[in-house]
């Protein structure tokens, strides 16, 4: 499924179809476990239409490749665009790390022992006349526990 992928072949010179059907990720860079953030994809450098011939069916978004939602469209749909509320849980941190070297995956303050991922939100979005489009968003998620007796220099 991945080869009828769609992505940006080039950021600084995207064509004509791709500034109308790249998915644009607006959200936090940095986020708490635990926390509720406001994830915004909308479909398209320059809006996507939304006509009966030609328009968005759906958006999917994923954090550490699991599954946040999909938002269905369709040609009523005002516009090609969709608004997640992503809670980010501890065990991510814990199972990326078992996943990833902890030398260059996981950051641990070495103050405190709080530790944090670095991972993305991934949105693709399917075109009924275009197909499947993808694009990606780096986000830290730090850890909401902190070992006790010392003071984080993350968060201070």
């Amino acid at each position: 499924m991945t080869d009828n992928i769609n992505r940006l072949k080039d950021k600084d010179n995207p064509t004509e179809t791709e500034k109308k059907h790249i998915p644009v990720i607006e959200g936090p860079s940095m986020m708490t476990a635990g926390g509720t953030y406001e994830v915004k994809v909308s479909v398209g450098i320059e809006p996507h239409v939304m006509e009966e011939d030609h328009y968005i069916e759906w958006i999917d978004l994923y954090l550490a490749d699991q599954k946040i939602g999909r938002m269905d469209l369709g040609p009523s749909a005002e516009k090609a665009e969709a608004t997640f509320n992503v809670t980010p849980q501890e065990e991510l941190i814990g199972a990326t790390e078992f996943q990833v070297c902890h030398i260059r995956g996981v950051n641990v303050c070495g103050d405190c022992g709080l530790t944090s991922v670095i991972t993305d939100f991934k949105a693709i979005e399917s075109c009924n006349v275009h197909g499947l489009w993808e694009s990606s968003m780096e986000v830290e998620v730090m850890s909401s526990k902190q070992k006790p007796g010392k003071k984080c220099s993350w968060k201070a």
